[in-house]
């Protein structure tokens, strides 16, 4: 017997279907259709090449093919595919950008913090003579 994740995807928006308001999934999500709302998964937010959100989307992780229109927010890896296009604030760990994507906004990165390099780490003498 098969076990049930949040990862499985148990919610699919049609290519023909529009959309309008707030979506809370307990799983995954794969949109083909459009959404004007926002999107909240407790597993994988995927849309396809075709689709559009004009919302927030929450979740795990994202998979993002289509147009969204509005922020990203990933526990884990967002992907924005090459036929992407994302206008918002996008706050993640784990970024992708794919060749031909198109972003427009503000990317906050979570656990990758870019620390400078102390002097120590750069310079070899400097380590070494102390």
């Amino acid at each position: 017997m098969a076990r049930e994740t949040s990862s499985q995807t148990n919610t699919i928006i049609g290519p023909n279907t529009a959309l309008e308001g707030d979506l809370d999934v307990k799983g995954s999500i794969i949109v083909y259709g459009s959404i004007i709302g926002n999107i909240k998964a407790d597993g994988q937010v995927r849309t396809a090449k075709d689709s559009s959100i004009r919302g927030d989307v929450t979740s795990q992780e994202a998979i993002i093919d289509g147009i969204l229109e509005g922020s990203l927010t990933t526990a884990g890896r967002a992907t924005l595919g090459g036929s992407s296009k994302v206008a918002g604030e996008v706050l993640v760990d784990l970024l992708v950008i794919e060749e031909g994507a198109q972003f427009t906004g503000h990317c906050e990165m979570k656990q990758g913090q870019i620390s400078t390099p102390t002097k120590e780490e750069t310079d070899p003498e400097v380590a070494v003579s102390e």
